[in-house]
């Protein structure tokens, strides 16, 4: 009997250290503010490390080495009373290379101007059909994000479940006076985000993400370099395909802020060929950083 605890014990262990999806960095920066009193300010990184860190956000058990890096900074500008905060918030993810020591950015992007309400000792409750904060919702948004940009950078469309969570919180924050989740604001918000995701017009975006990340980066390190390398372009082709349905979609620039610099350091030491091919690419794709990829060309003369 003993010996079966024990055992219970062990595997309760295991199964809470492995079943966490996410290593996630998440910092509040406050010291913009001229206010000496930080303890709220560190209140809502513990909880919110917690919130991210601690949670289970899939049925998916993950162990260490497999758990999706990223980060969450946000840095408060504004506390305007007791409960109302104002500030910029910065999202990265990351994801491994396989047979690798390198991670590639899958996202890299920044809302400006985010605000919620935040009370000393309340709880960070989540339910994706029934918004509550926007702290909460928002966090939980990108978490669900980050789990959909991962699964399909490794399996074709396998972020669908992910996406149709984010869906979820999109709709339940209809009703939220904070910005960033209605149609009508911009066409660069969370509403957007999904909208350009889940829309198959531009379904070629999720095409690249798998030819790009499983066909290509993770094939680098095996002996077939050029098809991964042509793998990688025939990615690029799909994300022009869904820039040239519509040029100012979200999700491609999110593509580019991640990947521009990433696709030079890739291209630099590529065959004559390739470079022309994928610099002619990116030119159409990412006009105003044109000068950025004609450094592909440059290497090696």
């Amino acid at each position: 009997m003993k010996r079966f605890l024990v055992f219970c014990f062990a595997s309760l262990f295991l199964f809470s250290a492995f079943s966490q999806e996410f290593r996630v960095s998440v910092s509040v920066n406050s010291t913009q503010l001229q206010s000496s009193d930080r303890e709220v300010f560190q209140q809502i990184q513990e909880l919110l490390n917690e919130f991210v860190n601690e949670r289970k956000w899939s049925d998916i058990i993950y162990e260490e080495f497999e758990k999706i890096e990223g980060s969450i900074s946000i840095t408060i500008t504004e506390h305007s009373t007791q409960e109302d905060f104002k500030g910029d918030i910065n999202i990265q993810l990351r994801r491994p290379v396989y047979g690798s020591t390198y991670t590639t950015t899958l996202l890299n992007t920044q809302e400006q101007n985010f605000t919620f309400k935040f009370i000393q000792g309340q709880s960070l409750e989540f339910d994706q059909n029934n918004y509550t904060n926007n702290l909460v919702s928002t966090i939980a948004f990108y978490l669900y994000y980050f789990l959909a940009l991962d699964a399909d950078s490794f399996e074709l469309n396998s972020g669908n479940k992910y996406f149709t969570i984010c869906q979820n919180i999109v709709t339940a924050s209809q009703r939220s006076a904070s910005k960033g989740w209605k149609r009508a604001e911009d066409n660069k918000n969370k509403y957007w985000m999904i909208e350009n995701y889940t829309n198959t017009t531009y379904r070629y975006i999720r095409e690249a993400s798998y030819q790009y990340h499983r066909l290509g980066l993770d094939m680098m390190q095996g002996e077939s370099q050029a098809e991964a390398r042509n793998n990688i372009i025939e990615g690029l082709e799909n994300v022009k395909r869904a820039h040239r349905e519509k040029s100012d979609l979200v999700v491609v620039k999110q593509f580019l802020d991640a990947k521009s610099d990433e696709i030079v350091n890739i291209f630099k030491g590529a065959p004559q060929n390739e470079k022309s091919r994928v610099v002619d690419l990116m030119k159409v794709i990412d006009p105003a950083n044109t000068n950025k990829y004609e450094q592909i060309l440059q290497q090696g003369q």
